[in-house]
């Protein structure tokens, strides 16, 4: 196994924690009792750093979907629609990419892919 090294200042972990943390509630709070959720950190080629979040709980429709990360948009009875909006702003504030996938088969995967910096050797 190799070990690769991140480089993130103390404000920038706040935030990437608290990006963990709404995928990870939003996950748990879409599936039964009983299922599971994943979460998988991986590197690519191009210098990304990949954390997905994936449940298999009921697929979100396609409508619902392309509003997930709009401000103040819910779907729950107690939510406040912000949760996946500041995923979406705090990972554009830091290049990266999001990107929210949902079917049937596979359940629902969101994907958030980061720069990261090598230390220099």
């Amino acid at each position: 196994m190799k070990i690769r090294y991140f480089i993130f200042n103390f404000t920038q972990l706040l935030k990437l924690k608290q990006v963990l943390i709404n995928l990870t509630t939003n996950a748990f709070e879409a599936i039964d009792e009983g299922e599971t959720v994943t979460i998988q950190v991986t590197t690519e080629i191009m210098g990304k750093v990949c954390i997905q979040v994936h449940n298999g709980g009921k697929p979100i429709p396609p409508e619902v979907l392309s509003n997930l990360t709009t401000p103040f948009y819910t779907t729950k009875s107690q939510g406040n629609g912000l949760g996946l909006a500041i995923v979406k702003r705090i990972v554009e504030a830091h290049d990266g990419e999001l990107s929210i996938e949902s079917s049937s088969i596979v359940g629902t995967q969101v994907t958030v892919k980061l720069p990261y910096f090598p230390p220099k050797t």
